[in-house]
Order: C-alpha cells, then structure tokens, then sequence
C-alpha cells in the first residue's frame, strides 16, 4: 500500500503544483487588469488578494479527486471576476475622462491620451513581473501585495494639468486682476517757449522734487517722452484735466505761449467749477515786463513764491530751486500717492556707441550730446562747459548763441557758430523722417475757401446735411474719413487733412461733450496754428470738458440754436468767406452789422442770456467805453471805478459776466433794450451820442480791430472828447494803426494814460477820474 500512497502523493503534488500556477497566474492577471483602475484601485486589489489567499487555504485542505473539479470551478469564477473587473474600470475611466472634458473641453484631447496611454505603461510593467513571478511559481505569496503608488499620483498628475489649462485660460478666475497703477497726480507747467535760463530751472526743480519721494507722483512732458509726440498737445491738457496738484512756472513767455495759456484756463476753470478738485500753486520766475499776471489769478497770489523780489532776485539758479522745493514741498507731499524713492543716478556712460543716431535731439541724455558733440569735433574743454551743466537734447533745443557765452563759457565764436549750425541742420534732417509728419504739416500751405468738420461720429448726419450747404455756398469742405485704433493713428490718418484747411469748424451738440475724436481734432486744430470757428447747435458749455472750455472758449462761435439756420449760415459764410461788396444800394453798412453782431465769442454767447430790459427813467451813459474783447475783467474794473464815482458808463460787456458796476446798461448785445429789432451798432451810436465822453482803450489788438475803427470814426463824427488810457504798452503814436486812427491820435490834446500793469493802474486811475471830471459836469 506504501508504493501505491507514494505515486498518489507524487500525483496529488504535481496537481497541487499545477494549480499554484494556475491561481498564481491569473492573480497577476486581476492586478494588471485593475492596476490602471482610477480612485479606487488600491481597494479593489486588496478585495482580490484576499479572495485568492483565501482560494488558495481551500486547495491545499481539498482531496485529489476533487482537484480538477475545483480548478475549473476556481477557473469560472475568476474569469467572471476578472470581466466585472475590466467593466468596472471601463465605467470609471468613462466618468474621469468625462469630468475632465467638463472641466476644460480644450484640454480633452491632451488629457484623453494620457489617460489612456498610461493603462498600457502599468500593464507592462505588469507582464514583466508576470514572467519574473513564473521563475519562482513553487513560492506562494501569501502577504498582500503591495498597491501600486503610480496610479494615485497619475490621477493627481491629470487633476494638476486639468487646472493648470483652466488657470490658463480663464485667469481671472484663479488670479484676480492687480490693481492699476495710480496716476500721476502733480503737474508742472511750464511755457514751452521758454528760453534756456527758464527750462534749466524747470528741469532742476523737477528733479529735486523727484528726490524728495515724488518720482512717480511728477507728470512733466519731457520724462513723459512725448516731446515729439503729434499729440503731446493733447496729452499734456489730458495731464492737466486729471492732476491733483499743479505748479505753474510764471513769466512773460509763460503768459505768451498758447499751450500754457490754455493748461493755466483750465486750471482755473476746474478750480471755479471745485474749489478742491485741484491745489494749484505758483512761482514767478522772471519778472513781467510785456504781460501782466490775469485778474483771475489774484486768489493764488497770497501764496505765489516770487523769485523776483528781495534777496531771492540776486540768487543763483540752484539756490531758487532750492527756495521753491521748500516752499512747496510740505504742499505737495499731501497731494502724493505713490511716494516712491528716488532713482539712484547713473553717471553717463564715457563708451560712445552711437546710440544717438538712433534718437532725436529732444531725447538725447547728456551721453548722447557728448558724443555728437565729439563726432563734430568739439574740443574737450567746451564739452565739458555742457556736461556740467547737465545739457542734455531739452535743453539744448532752447539755446541761443547769448546762452552760450553767459550760462555755458563758450566764448569762441567758431565753436558756438558750429554747434548752432549743426543743430539746425539735424533739426532739418529729423522734419523729413515719415513719423515726423505733424511737424511738416504745420508749415503746409492751406488751401483758400477750405474748411474741415470736427464732428463726433453720432452726428454724422448733421454734419453731413451742414457740408452739403457749404459746398453750395462754393466752398470746399473735408472731415475724417477712418478713426483708427488710437488716437496716435487717429490723428496720423487725418492730420494732413486739417493742415491743408484755412478754417476749421466745430459742430457742437450733445455727442461733442465728451468726444475724443472731438478733443483731439481741435486740440492738434488749434496747434497747427487754424482758424477755429464753432457752430453752437446745442449749448453745452457747462458740460464741456476744462481742455476745450480754455481753447474754444475765445474762438468766434454761431449760434444756431436760437436763430434761424439760414441767417446763421449767412454769418457763418461771411465770416469764411466775406463779400467784397453787398449788391445793390441799400443798408450795406447794416448787412456788415448783422453779420459782425452774429458772430461772438462761445464763452460770451454760451453764457448770454436774454436781455434785460429798459425802464423809461434810466439814466442815458455819461462815459463810453471802447475797448477790445481781449481786456473784458480789466475793463471792468475800470467801469466799476467810474460808476464808483458818479460816472455812468456803457460798455460791450456780456450780462453774464461779473458785474462790478450797477448800470443796467452795461451790455452790447445783439438786440436792443427797447426795440427787439435795434442791431448791435445801432446801440452803439445810440450810447455814443448820448454819453459825454469817449474812454479809449488802447492795446496792440485794439489799434488792429474794426471796433477802434468804427469807435474813433463815430466819437469824432459826434465830436465827442476822447480820452485814451494804455492798457497794453505799445509805441505812441501807434505805428501800426490804420492811417486813419493815428490822425485821430496824434490831434489828441495829450498822450494815453499808462495802466499797462498793476502798479501803474493803481498809480493813475485817479488821474483817469480827474480827466473825465474836467469834460464832464457830475449830476448832484
């Protein structure tokens, strides 16, 4: 029985043996099936494992005969194990893929394929430990195995890239936006026509204030680079509507020079309309000789930093910087938002590389200039003269042959001779380039009988309808024709058409309020020198930005609004393009008159109200007074100083504007009091004949209009006295007056009073008050 029991136990092990195998084979089957399995892999192993091992105590307790029969039922119930397995994890391959197609549809196909190529990867590496496992079939692992890491960091790898291509393409949803950068809010104007003296202190006081933490917080055009910018007009005025503080730099080129006239405006105006929207402050660096300080500056002149009186006149030009810098910095400092330090200065670089060649004079650091200057052969020790000065390309563009020898050491007439030659001729070289196209269009001729259209788009039909009458009226009419994607390109586009027009008119409506198209056409307009005219169609000067309030604002307007459209064409054709003769033999002078009193200023007609009427028992004027609409505010101070003393004055002065006296006829407007017919020069001869004198108020632009024409022809008609006061200084008699004003002047009995600045106004009103005296007989 023993031989028998031995072959039976030999047989019983080669099928134990066989079996092992068998189990062991397709356990590493379920581990390579449910390996890549995504989430819940590791359970599902572990599940496995432990059904196998629990299989495996089963066979090896089981009887021989029973064997074949348990392998092939063991068999069964791991291949049905094993397909529940692999649609399991199809299920949840099916619902990641879709999550992560949900998450981000662009990242599907990217995320897809390592999905799906990473099963493969495991299934290898799988087999490979199939084959290793076969090797050692008679060893039996009963432990559990260990779960494969890499699936779980696999699932965090993709939920990483789905939300790395989320952030991507929607950043703000992961990333909130930063904040913008706060602007600029303390503005230095400065007269651009200013000489070297002037802009070198410009530059210094900008640069100490830079020093104390306000370098960012400056907006000053020549760190701004845009000198050389066709819309550096544009820009600075923007500066100037958002500054929360402004330093003006006073003196007479400061008062002289369009562009800082018109920033000083709008400072005043944003000031009138808030108090407390701007701080403004100024410093007079010269003093004024041609130009007087304006009225409407007197509010600021408490805390005006005058360099020109006292001990601060005998001063270097670094010690008055240093005398602004502390009297204005405790102001400013309040005014600051960033308070950033100061940029560390770097000495120019002594390597020339010819950087300068690649820029223009307005940008050359003190580098670039010296080594232009040792290009043209210039002796050391006159370079050096500039390089301590720190004469860079700014202020270069500002220096005169005198500058030269007092401010720079240059005493040798070749050198200096040189240098301005050669400025010149860069200068010339720099007009041709094609970005430098505004500077050529501001030298173009204009064309006669041409007028262009500034219109916001929402009011192209208007505009459309108005050039459709002009060119009936023979003249040529042009606008924009493409906007562009900024005003850069805007402006580059349409430029050229401005400057080859003799006028240009703005139409004004609601949709010009707050119109870039608008803002930047008339500002570039203005720049190039044009004639600007306004059509009011709609009264919207409360609403008008402060830019365009300080350039339109003395600009002849029509008024469309009030009148009839045919008669304000009329005016407005007249104006564009006056007839040499009226035909026919009737009222030529009154045609002239009604065309002339249909054309004012859009300050004085936007703010015109309707007239006041006369009472039966006023009072006829005692004084008229003839003047220019250049002088309105002193005019009026003139006229409250008469009336102060008995005197009742008429003068052309709008209703709406500050009244100092208390004569209801105190207006020139286009109707009369008493008859709603009665024309401008009517009134006019009406006052004048019944006034006892006739006060003349000279300046340049008086001698140069047709009211001192018309006035002094009329006074001399009615034989009335003149009295002449200067309130602009110009040589006596005027040589530039019509010849038949200066016969007039030179047969006056004395010369023109002098008012032409403060002191002297101050000094002989009483002498004006005493001359009427004598003409006149004060009522009682």
């Amino acid at each position: 029985m023993e031989p028998a029991t031995h072959e039976d136990s030999k047989e019983t092990d080669h099928i134990k043996d066989a079996d092992d195998d068998k189990i062991n084979k397709e356990q590493l089957d379920i581990n390579a099936n449910e390996g890549p399995s995504i989430e819940k892999g590791h359970e599902k192993v572990d599940a496995g494992d432990e059904k196998l091992c629990v299989q495996q105590e089963n066979i090896n307790i089981q009887e021989e005969g029973q064997g074949d029969q348990d392998s092939k039922q063991q068999g069964d119930q791991q291949q049905t194990s094993e397909g529940d397995t692999k649609n399991r994890e199809q299920l949840e391959n099916e619902k990641n893929i879709k999550n992560v197609e949900e998450t981000n549809k662009d990242a599907s196909a990217i995320i897809n394929v390592e999905i799906k190529e990473k099963p493969k990867q495991s299934a290898e590496e799988v087999r490979h430990i199939d084959n290793d496992t076969k090797k050692s079939h008679h060893k039996v692992h009963r432990s559990k195995p260990t779960p494969v890491e890499k699936d779980s960091s696999f699932v965090k790898e993709v939920k990483r890239e789905a939300k790395r291509v989320e952030d991507r393409l929607n950043p703000n949803r992961s990333h909130p936006s930063k904040p913008k950068k706060v602007k600029k809010g303390i503005f230095v104007s400065y007269s651009p026509d200013a000489g070297f003296l002037e802009r070198k202190f410009v530059v210094e006081t900008v640069r100490q204030l830079k020093e104390n933490n306000l370098a960012e917080d400056i907006w000053f055009d020549k760190d701004e680079k845009n000198t050389d910018n066709p819309c550096w007009f544009s820009q600075r005025m923007e500066a100037v509507e958002k500054c929360r503080a402004a330093v003006l730099i006073l003196s007479d080129s400061y008062f002289m020079c369009p562009v800082s006239v018109y920033e000083g405006k709008a400072l005043l105006e944003r000031q009138m309309v808030d108090a407390s929207s701007v701080k403004v402050d100024l410093v007079l660096f010269s003093s004024l000789e041609e130009t007087e300080i304006p009225r409407q500056y007197n509010h600021l002149l408490r805390t005006m930093v005058d360099l020109t009186a006292g001990i601060h006149a005998k001063k270097s030009l670094a010690e008055k910087t240093s005398v602004v810098i502390g009297s204005l910095m405790e102001d400013l400092e309040k005014y600051a938002v960033i308070n950033s330090p100061p940029v560390p200065y770097t000495p120019p670089e002594h390597d020339f590389n010819g950087e300068y060649k690649k820029k223009k004079i307005c940008q050359w650091s003190v580098g670039d200039l010296q080594e232009w200057l040792f290009k043209l052969g210039i002796k050391e020790f006159y370079r050096q003269s500039l390089a301590e000065g720190m004469v860079d390309g700014f202020l270069l563009m500002s220096v005169t042959d005198q500058d030269m020898i007092h401010h720079l050491g240059i005493e040798s007439r070749v050198v200096r001779k040189k240098i301005m030659q050669q400025i010149l001729l860069t200068l010339d070289k720099e007009h041709k380039q094609p970005d430098n196209w505004h500077l050529r269009a501001r030298t173009q001729k204009s064309k006669s009988n041409s007028v262009y259209l500034v219109y916001d788009p929402a009011d192209v039909r208007l505009a459309q309808n108005l050039k459709a009458d002009l060119l009936k009226k023979g003249l040529q009419v042009i606008h924009h024709q493409k906007l562009g994607q900024s005003k850069e390109e805007f402006l580059q586009l349409n430029g050229p058409s401005i400057a080859t027009a003799t006028y240009v008119l703005v139409i004004l409506t609601d949709s010009a309020t707050n119109s870039p198209f608008v803002f930047h056409e008339v500002l570039f307009s203005d720049w190039l020198g044009k004639k600007i005219v306004t059509a009011m169609f709609h009264n919207i000067w409360h609403s008008l930005r402060p830019a365009l309030k300080a350039v339109l604002g003395e600009c002849p307007s029509v008024d469309f609004e009030t009148k009839l459209y045919g008669e304000s064409m009329d005016v407005l054709e007249h104006y564009i393009k006056p007839l040499r003769s009226v035909p026919g033999v009737v009222l030529e002078q009154a045609y002239l008159n009604k065309m002339a009193d249909g054309l004012k200023p859009l300050g004085i007609l936007a703010n015109s109200t309707s007239p006041t009427e006369y009472t039966s028992d006023e009072a006829e004027p005692r004084v008229f007074i003839s003047y220019q609409w250049d002088m309105q505010s002193k005019v009026e101070d003139i006229k409250r100083l008469l009336e102060a003393n008995s005197f009742l004055c008429w003068a052309d002065i709008s209703p709406t504007m500050t009244q100092r006296g208390h004569s209801s006829m105190s207006t020139r407007s286009g109707h009369s009091h008493v008859d709603s017919s009665e024309t401008l020069q009517s009134q006019i001869q009406r006052n004048m004949k019944a006034a006892a004198v006739v006060l003349c108020c000279i300046t340049p632009k008086y001698m140069q209009s047709d009211n001192c024409v018309k006035d002094l022809t009329l006074a001399e008609t009615l034989h009335k006295p003149i009295v002449p006061v200067m309130l602009r200084f110009c040589p006596w008699p005027p040589e530039g007056a019509p010849s038949q004003v200066r016969k007039i002047f030179v047969r006056l009995p004395s010369p023109p009073i002098d008012l032409s600045n403060e002191k002297l106004f101050k000094q002989n009103i009483h002498v004006v008050v005493e001359r009427i005296r004598k003409v006149i007989v004060v009522p009682k």
